[in-house]
């Protein structure tokens, strides 16, 4: 293999992603500081880089920054993940015009096979497709190339800090940047690695690519020894050519003001069970685990109260009722009387696919059952979500999120669409 045969792997990021997308509908924000709050505009999710300069930061409850908000004329969004999903969709079809094969890695990232491209050929490239997503959505990106998903990701941080564009495909430039990389910033290395790194004088991305690859193994185990591959550039993570399936699907929700009502409660998991066994149905999976978590306010950390359970179902299920009824029992067993509640969530785990199911005897009526709730899924997408629901579900009129600044749908509901005048 020549070095010009060698693998190259792209890594796509839309900038500030729900910030750009709510830009792309208004034009008069450009320069304007922006923030995109988490569900019921709880905390900043997506920061424009005039906020980032207010010393915004990420993850920030808005209770703490309202005041720059007000002193600096912040145009704040509730977030609308029907809007950024759509956006990003667009984004992706983008891509694949240019790069046949690609790898969505979330909403606003994506891996891309350069290999086919010559080296000498890689920047301009990249910034034709730069130019074409811009263009034809609206939304800045930014690309790093490099050897491997892991060096892309570094490629792409320096990217970020430049013009949108970084090229890291010299040995000698790969190292010279990794010895300017925390080890912290290295793709895969969470906090506890980080620190155990640290103690043992490993500092930089650089030390970590250079570490024999036996102590990673007997330290970090295989995670840790696919780092290291990828910092030398051998491929330990290749281009995915189809989405990956889910491993766990998780829905929860923090409230503005709390509650410490066991009916409230109820009714919160009953909503939340919902959207994730239709999530889990749209997976085409059935759940094994139901999880049920509640959570005290954590800054108030004198009273602070935190509680889940895991509940194993017989048979592997997607049928709402019988999921809703493993989690209210998981939420009786955590349920204390007297604090106030804030956070509450719900996830689905060890997902398996139909085909896996054994059914028995006692059982049999569950394939009954899966006819019934795809007509009610496919009524209440048609009429509304609440238009038919289960009995015994406890439902009281509150809305389960608050989006008080919440922008319109403008490219996936005709009567939101944009005006021009």
């Amino acid at each position: 293999m020549t070095y010009e045969d060698k693998p190259k792997i792209g890594l796509v990021d839309c900038n500030n992603f729900f910030v750009s997308c709510e830009r792309v509908f208004r034009p008069d924000l450009k320069e304007r500081p922006i923030v995109v709050l988490s569900n019921n505009d709880g905390c900043a999710i997506s920061r424009s880089n005039e906020a980032k300069k207010l010393n915004i930061k990420m993850g920030e409850p808005y209770f703490k920054f309202i005041s720059i908000v007000k002193k600096h004329n912040v145009q704040v969004f509730s977030s609308n993940f029907e809007l950024y999903v759509d956006i990003s969709r667009r984004v992706m079809t983008t891509l694949q015009t240019m790069v046949p094969l690609i790898e969505k890695y979330s909403i606003d990232e994506a891996f891309l096979d350069l290999s086919k491209i010559p080296d000498g050929e890689i920047e301009a490239f990249c910034y034709e497709l730069q130019q074409r997503v811009q263009k034809w959505t609206g939304i800045p990106i930014s690309i790093g190339v490099s050897r491997t998903k892991t060096l892309a990701k570094v490629a792409n941080t320096y990217a970020k800090e430049g013009c949108g564009l970084f090229n890291l495909l010299e040995e000698r430039e790969i190292e010279g940047f990794l010895a300017c990389l925390p080890i912290s910033d290295v793709w895969g290395i969470g906090r506890k690695y980080a620190a155990y790194l640290r103690s043992k004088n490993i500092e930089t991305a650089l030390q970590l690519k250079r570490v024999p690859l036996k102590w990673i193994r007997q330290k970090m185990n295989v995670i840790g020894e696919r780092i290291v591959w990828e910092l030398n550039g051998q491929i330990a993570y290749p281009i995915e050519k189809q989405e990956s399936s889910k491993k766990t699907i998780l829905v929860s929700r923090t409230f503005k003001d709390p509650f410490s009502s066991f009916e409230d409660l109820a009714s919160f998991v009953s909503a939340l069970i919902e959207k994730a066994a239709e999530k889990l149905r749209k997976e085409k999976r059935l759940a094994t685990y139901v999880h049920i978590f509640i959570k005290t306010n954590r800054f108030h950390r004198e009273s602070y109260y935190a509680k889940r359970h895991v509940v194993m179902l017989d048979v592997a299920s997607n049928d709402t009722l019988i999921l809703h009824r493993a989690a209210q029992i998981g939420l009786r067993k955590i349920f204390s009387f007297g604090p106030k509640y804030k956070r509450i969530g719900v996830c689905l785990s060890g997902l398996v696919e139909p085909s896996c199911l054994q059914y028995s005897l006692f059982n049999l009526s569950s394939l009954q059952q899966e006819g019934l709730t795809a007509t009610i899924d496919q009524i209440n997408e048609k009429f509304g979500k609440t238009v038919i629901m289960y009995g015994d579900f406890q439902v009281k009129t509150f809305k389960l999120t608050q989006r008080e600044y919440l922008s319109p749908c403008y490219t996936t509901r005709w009567e939101q669409l944009a005006k021009v005048f």
